[in-house]
């Protein structure tokens, strides 16, 4: 039976929800106590912290999209998605872990050994977590079932990010040096692998596979990788995605990176930093029943332009923060920052397989591999540059580790943490008004991508179906549903 003719029962969407917490979690983890666990335990200066980060990237530059694209041509037995999250498990639990090794040794030794324990890491985050972006669009083409599987994704992904905001600080706190970290990490690092199981057992491959061709030379199919790769940028639909989607999820990097240096040095009430992140966490999970129905009911882009909102007026209020502070003040800012933070990041993961969608349109071909391994490696890519940049602004403005900070490093300090993320946030908005991926609008094009299939003729086309189609893709409708790797008319267009 094909995938796509499966019922999506609740048990499913909860096993597919169950990945996103190694997926949510281990961002949160690391993007909130990586750079602090570098700098003020392990002794790196914040600028080496960030270029370990960084460099991981360049492995995944290559790793993520060769991911997507295997998984897309990928034949077995057991699927050619789910199958990497059995292989995944076991480098899952043993990389999460390596991060938080507070080794002892020179200086290059420690910088060696994380650069390569966090290329281990992405190795396994990729392994699982590309084939996963793809399961929503593999399991089912409805509107309002994808975004109640996106919802409850978030759920996952949120609640991993609150047992990270309550947990991991306790737990460090709890041990002597730095092995509180590491215990951290072997108790998370098995937190995350185990629920792979889970998500194998209750998800399925849409059942529709690239046909195969002659093997090539490795070089060539290499290349084709790449023009795979790159051809998603021409997409209207996935650059307005795209735009949006690096917006909020920059200004979550950086508010998570400078969060704990913000509350510990600007603020001096490191003691209230575990229950305010919690409590921004919790607030997070508790308003994603209610951002899933609005969205269901208003479409994605008002839900996603209402929660920005929301999250920039949070990040704002935060930022005035002071030592003489109330706590009803903190945590009013707190519930700002929860609430509009849990659409901010939903509403991009819940658009991401309508725009496969709109690809299809255009190719002709199912490639959510090739939208989930571009998307993984710009995921980890702008947290890599957030972090580095969070590394480099930090000594600039002349912070140093374990140490009472200056004037002018925590005026500098209070304008990193609310001007950055204020500037992305409004950047997003922007980008919304080139969004047209409506609830209309999808159900639109889905008819008219079955027609097509079923041999319907270009020229029997309804104007609302190529207005819609043309709107969607940023192509004239003569040039749709062709191959995108083969045909020159489709590589050399102009976007209307």
């Amino acid at each position: 039976m094909q995938g796509k003719t499966k019922q999506v029962r609740f048990r499913n969407m909860v096993a597919y929800g169950f990945g996103d917490l190694f997926g949510g979690g281990s961002f949160f983890i690391i993007g909130t106590l990586f750079m602090v666990f570098l700098t003020d335990v392990v002794g790196l200066s914040p600028v080496e912290a960030g270029t370990i980060v960084a460099l991981g990237k360049v492995w995944d530059a290559l790793l993520d999209p060769t991911i997507g694209y295997i998984s897309d041509h990928l034949q077995t037995k057991k699927g050619r998605r789910r199958v990497f999250f059995l292989f995944g498990i076991i480098p899952v639990a043993i990389t999460f872990s390596m991060l938080w090794i507070p080794i002892e040794g020179s200086h290059m030794f420690k910088y060696t050994y994380f650069i390569l324990a966090y290329l281990l890491f992405n190795t396994a985050f990729g392994m699982v977590m590309v084939p996963y972006n793809t399961l929503a669009a593999e399991m089912t083409t409805d509107y309002s079932i994808r975004s109640k599987m996106t919802g409850i994704r978030m759920v996952f992904s949120q609640g991993a990010s609150f047992l990270g905001a309550f947990f991991p600080k306790r737990i460090i706190d709890a041990f002597p040096g730095g092995q509180g970290y590491l215990i951290m990490g072997i108790i998370f690092g098995l937190l995350f692998a185990l629920p792979w199981i889970f998500v194998y057992k209750g998800t399925w491959d849409s059942g529709e596979v690239v046909e195969r061709k002659k093997k090539n030379e490795f070089w060539l199919e290499f290349k084709q990788l790449f023009i795979s790769f790159g051809s998603a940028f021409k997409n209207k639909s996935f650059n307005v995605y795209l735009a949006m989607y690096l917006a909020s999820y920059i200004a979550m990097d950086v508010f998570n990176a400078l969060f704990f240096y913000f509350i510990a040095y600007y603020m001096l009430r490191e003691a209230i930093y575990a229950d305010t992140l919690s409590f921004v966490q919790i607030t997070q999970v508790l308003f994603i029943p209610l951002v899933t129905y609005i969205a269901i009911k208003l479409g994605n882009k008002l839900t996603y332009n209402f929660s920005m909102i929301i999250w920039g007026t949070g990040i704002v209020l935060f930022s005035f923060l002071t030592t003489d502070s109330s706590l009803v003040l903190i945590y009013l800012a707190a519930f700002f920052l929860g609430s509009g933070h849990s659409g901010a990041i939903m509403i991009p993961w819940n658009v991401l397989p309508f725009v496969s969608d709109v690809d299809e349109m255009i190719t002709t071909k199912r490639r959510e591999g090739v939208y989930a391994g571009l998307m993984s490696f710009i995921r980890k890519s702008s947290q890599a540059l957030a972090i580095f940049l969070v590394g480099v602004a930090l000594k600039n403005i002349g912070y140093v580790p374990n140490a009472e900070q200056s004037a002018s490093t925590l005026a500098g300090l209070q304008k990193l943490f609310m001007i950055v993320p204020a500037i992305l946030i409004l950047a997003g908005i922007i980008a919304t008004i080139w969004f047209k991926i409506s609830p209309k609008n999808h159900k639109i094009l889905l008819t008219e991508i079955q027609r097509r299939k079923k041999g319907g003729r270009a020229k029997d086309v309804t104007p609302e179906a190529k207005a819609v189609c043309e709107s969607l893709t940023g192509y004239k409708y003569e040039q749709l549903w062709k191959d995108v790797t083969i045909s020159k008319e489709i590589r050399d267009k102009t976007v209307v």
